[in-house]
């Protein structure tokens, strides 16, 4: 029974499912009741931390592993009702361990992806020279058709791998850490190769440490934690801050990329376990170029209402003030606030518990918003810089502030954050009395 064409006909049918998968070894449970679904011409990343589940995973649906319990089926076919060859004639993976390449060249391990369908004595003919090519020249690789394997780049092998996978002609191809240990340049090249190769109508799944690349070439992303399946589904809704942290136990901020437009993650530090004291306590930063994303995450973080500005267009913060949904005062970049401005950045400053007035430049453009600190209930000044050296107004930003009477003045972002924990607490203790 040849299971490439026995299930062509249910176009609705899925490339690959896997139902409550339960894989164990010495009493630890590899697979926990996993489940997978790969819709035909689909690109589905498996992520995780290392020991989730992701490399069995790909090996019980390959065949190359029997769970204990649960199903597979290719393109329909009970995955234990097939033979490893009829398998390899649909499906088709480049293992995370390179296959033993001493003394091959690269067209002799190309075409190697042949032998699923040629007969036990037979030897390839010219269908099978040209399938192989054809292969070397999707992924790049003719080039290397008379080089040893052995002398080839991590990143040139991946690619011959992914040719001889190709020259399978499979539905389905699996990948388990096709990137690790490549260079930038190999990692996008191979990606891009599979991406195109799904685009053509084959069904890619593939474990991929790399949360922005996985999230900028797969259409499916599925969440692997301790054998079990934590999320899945577009990126949008896998890579979300908590379910990173509650599988990886890391703190990330989770943006769009304005250049490719696809979700980017930016690891931040390990995750502790934090009270949410300050709820209720709302903050206004007064910041700019840099100086108070940090402080932004931070503080929201802690439970606080935040808000910032005047920000020009441009602004490292408010870039961040955008990606963590924080309210700020938009103003033009490099301009002079205007009165309108002016006011609404007054009102927040009003209506917080807190303002810290972050360790800014001032100069002729940004003096305006000084003028609504002397309305803060309780001021922070940050002053990591000196403000003789941060003044570029001749003096009179100097002289203003003067004037004030801050309740703090930490000498950077980390003292900030605690300080500000501090009055918050303090400020909770006394609404509670």
């Amino acid at each position: 029974m040849d299971i490439m064409n026995e299930t062509k006909a249910d176009g609705y049918m899925p490339a690959l499912e896997a139902q409550g998968l339960v894989y164990e070894v010495q009493a630890k449970r590899l697979l926990d009741r996993v489940s997978l679904k790969a819709e035909r011409g689909s690109f589905v990343g498996l992520i995780g931390p290392n020991g989730a589940g992701k490399s069995t995973l790909l090996k019980s649906v390959s065949g190359l592993m029997r769970a204990q319990e649960g199903s597979v089926s290719l393109e329909g076919i009970d995955l234990t009702a097939t033979s490893t060859k009829q398998i390899a004639r649909t499906l088709a993976q480049v293992s995370q361990t390179p296959p033993y390449t001493y003394g091959f060249t690269g067209v002799e391990l190309v075409m190697m992806g042949r032998y699923p369908h040629m007969g036990r004595f037979q030897v390839e003919g010219a269908e099978d020279r040209r399938i192989a090519a054809d292969a070397m020249r999707q992924t790049e690789t003719e080039e290397f058709a008379d080089r040893l394997v052995e002398t080839l780049s991590g990143g040139e092998r991946q690619r011959v791998f992914v040719a001889g996978a190709l020259a399978q002609q499979p539905h389905v191809l699996l990948l388990d850490e096709p990137t690790s240990n490549l260079d930038i340049l190999h990692q996008l090249k191979v990606l891009d190769i599979v991406q195109g190769l799904v685009q053509q109508g084959m069904t890619a799944i593939a474990a991929i440490h790399d949360l922005s690349l996985a999230a900028r070439y797969c259409s499916t992303l599925v969440l692997m934690s301790g054998g079990r399946v934590l999320a899945e589904g577009a990126a949008e809704d896998v890579l979300t801050p908590s379910n990173i942290e509650a599988a990886f136990g890391v703190r990330t901020v989770v943006y769009r990329d304005p250049f490719t437009n696809t979700l980017s993650v930016s690891l931040l530090d390990q995750a502790t376990a934090t009270e949410s004291v300050a709820s209720g306590t709302r903050v206004h930063l007064v910041c700019g170029g840099g100086t108070g994303s940090r402080l932004m995450y931070e503080l929201q973080r802690a439970g606080m209402t935040v808000t910032a500005g005047p920000l020009g267009g441009g602004d490292t913060d408010r870039s961040a003030a955008d990606i963590l949904g924080i309210e700020y005062v938009p103003v033009t970049a490099f301009g002079p606030i205007e009165a309108e401005a002016r006011s609404q950045h007054l009102e927040l400053v009003e209506l917080a518990d807190i303002v810290v007035l972050c360790d800014v430049p001032f100069g002729p453009n940004n003096t305006a918003m000084l003028g609504a600190l002397s309305s803060a209930r309780r001021l922070v000044i940050i002053e990591g810089t000196p403000l003789m050296d941060r003044d570029f107004t001749g003096g009179s930003a100097l002289h203003f502030f003067e004037g004030l009477s801050p309740v703090a003045r930490p000498q950077g972002t980390d003292e900030a954050v605690a300080c500000v924990l501090g009055l918050a607490s303090e400020r909770t203790g006394e609404g509670q009395e």
